[in-house]
């Protein structure tokens, strides 16, 4: 980064993507608020907030402010939960989970007996529902051990700038780097641990569950036929 104006540069369009247009300017009058006093500013808006103490840079100051004030979801690394926090960011977008084809009771169970990769999966999931929306969803992370989950309308998504210096955008085409093939079984495959409505991965000619612990390793899967499972990401 070249210097602080990069910065709040990056941090302007951003926003002008993804606040509405109440959301921008109060975004606007705290950026200038802690411009010229940073110290009262991280104090008026985090004063008695967990993040207050995360807060170093403009960089932090953004990310938390957005996780505060704004519609949207910030995810920790690992922590659990993460199936209701995904209902509750629907919910405060208008959109009703119940409408999507999704196993919410399930994915919930499955937090306790699943790797990270669960996290991902459903992000996916939910994903592919809001595309019959118009709608996106996609994470920003700083370089912190968290990620900030936004709802956006696909045109301001695609506006988004991806070669930002601040901010990487967690999204279907950054998990696509990190995953092979990820499947969800949908009949009775016969093998011993593997239910209906868990998720394999490929791996070469093989695929894999992605338990905690206890993972079973299945060949001769016909990924083409749909009643026996279905592409996930």
């Amino acid at each position: 980064m070249s210097n602080n104006n990069d910065i709040y540069d990056e941090m302007d369009n951003f926003c002008a993507e993804v606040l509405s247009p109440e959301g921008l300017l109060n975004y606007m009058r705290v950026r200038k608020e802690y411009f010229f006093e940073p110290e009262e500013a991280v104090e008026k808006y985090f004063g008695d907030s967990e993040y207050k103490k995360e807060i170093a840079t403009f960089g932090d100051f953004f990310y938390y402010y957005l996780a505060k004030y704004e519609k949207t979801y910030l995810y920790t690394f690992l922590e659990k939960g993460f199936t209701k926090k995904f209902k509750k960011l629907l919910e405060d977008h208008d959109i009703d989970p119940k409408t999507m084809d999704i196993d919410w009771l399930g994915m919930e169970t499955k937090e306790k007996k699943y790797k990270e990769s669960l996290f991902d999966i459903l992000y996916a999931m939910i994903n592919y529902e809001l595309k019959k929306h118009g709608l996106v969803m996609f994470g920003l992370n700083i370089g912190l051990e968290s990620a900030l989950y936004f709802i956006v309308p696909e045109d301001a998504y695609t506006r988004i700038d991806r070669k930002a210096e601040l901010y990487t955008i967690f999204d279907l085409e950054y998990l696509e780097t990190i995953y092979n093939e990820i499947f969800e079984v949908k009949r009775d495959l016969g093998v011993k641990g593997l239910q209906v409505g868990d998720f394999i991965e490929k791996n070469g000619q093989e695929y894999c569950s992605l338990f905690l612990e206890n993972n079973v390793v299945i060949k001769n899967i016909n990924e083409d036929d749909e009643s026996e499972v279905i592409l996930i990401l």
